[in-house]
């Protein structure tokens, strides 16, 4: 049976720990060319964006039919391939938006004024940072359950435009304080919303 309400999930930055060689991987650097020094700064940026993240999600359930190349998911309709394909054998998805919230921002805006090194490896801190959060919160929504690789907007030729249904659909903004740009950039930055397919 189908739960549709609204859940929401928290967590502090200090609960949190980002995938150390994936922040590396976005940096661009490997195992040869780590040195002491980078090795203090990440340190230094890891334990100030733990401080500084505040980790909230928001996530809710839907009926899901795929028909003729469409996902018709009740609050919205997508017609792409790839989506389909992900959520083909499913009778519902979990949709969820997810954030590291607004302090992460305030960091690498902080660094980027004195430090663009630092403001780079907070950033790529970050995008590890969320990545954890929201494989958490994958799990939690999924519950058990057989649950298909979550899909954003933005992969797969799946416009950003529909940030906007799915911030609507989940209440976000004034769950989460997530907003969206006229690009369909979501601002706190590190924030991400997905499908995730429950198969039948």
């Amino acid at each position: 049976m189908i739960n549709s309400e609204l859940v929401f999930l928290c967590a502090k930055g200090e609960e949190i720990l980002p995938d150390k060689k994936e922040a590396f991987r976005y940096m661009g650097c490997k195992g040869d060319n780590r040195n002491e020094e980078l090795e203090k700064i990440y340190e230094q940026c890891l334990r100030e964006l733990r401080e500084s993240a505040s980790y909230k999600a928001v996530y809710r359930e839907t009926p899901v039919t795929v028909s003729g190349g469409v996902v018709d998911l009740g609050f919205c309709r997508i017609e792409n391939e790839n989506l389909c394909k992900n959520l083909r054998d499913c009778t519902s998805a979990v949709v969820f938006a997810a954030t590291a919230g607004a302090g992460v921002d305030r960091l690498i805006m902080k660094y980027s004024k004195i430090s663009p090194a630092e403001a780079m490896i907070c950033d790529c801190i970050g995008s590890s940072a969320i990545e954890v959060w929201c494989d958490r919160v994958n799990d939690i929504c999924g519950d058990k359950r057989q649950t298909r690789p979550r899909f954003s907007p933005g992969y797969g030729g799946v416009s950003l435009e529909y940030q906007r249904d799915i911030l609507s659909f989940l209440d976000a903004y004034k769950r989460l304080g997530i907003a969206l740009g006229d690009s369909f950039m979501m601002t706190p930055m590190k924030s991400v919303t997905a499908f995730v397919g429950i198969k039948r």
